[in-house]
């Protein structure tokens, strides 16, 4: 005879199905960091565009935060910032400074900050939770 029986596919089948189990929550967790990163990455980004535009033009930009809102929550990451309508993320052209703040990206496991100094520096970095790769803790 060729083949298999019904018992060994069964316990092939049974194999299988502990193997992915035990590894979802894994790869829950690695694509919940990998969303992180990206939005943070955006974020960085989109600051950086914002200096540059104000060091081109020599004069005072303003980001615009309209996806933060207070609390957005995209992706099962949510962001907050310390800037508002009343006190923005200015950057001045002539300097390259800026009025300091960050803005905080969260999941459930893990938060990072996108960090604006008073010099205009920009920096990202994990403030809570489990390090992620390519980011320092704060």
């Amino acid at each position: 005879m060729r083949g298999y029986s019904l018992i060994e596919l069964l316990i092939a089948l049974a194999i299988t199905a502990g193997l992915g189990a035990v590894s979802m929550p894994l790869f829950k967790q690695q694509t919940e960091s990998l969303l992180l990163q990206q939005a943070s990455s955006r974020w960085l980004s989109y600051v950086h565009q914002v200096k540059a535009k104000a060091r081109r033009t020599e004069t005072n930009t303003t980001a615009e935060f309209v996806p933060l809102g207070g609390r957005a929550n995209v992706f099962g990451t949510a962001t907050e910032s310390t800037y508002s309508s009343t006190s923005p993320l200015i950057f001045y052209g002539d300097s390259g400074g800026a009025a300091p703040g960050h803005i905080r990206i969260m999941n459930e496991n893990n938060t990072v900050k996108v960090i604006i100094s008073s010099k205009g520096r920009v920096r990202s970095c994990v403030s809570h939770g489990p390090s992620l790769p390519g980011l320092p803790l704060c």
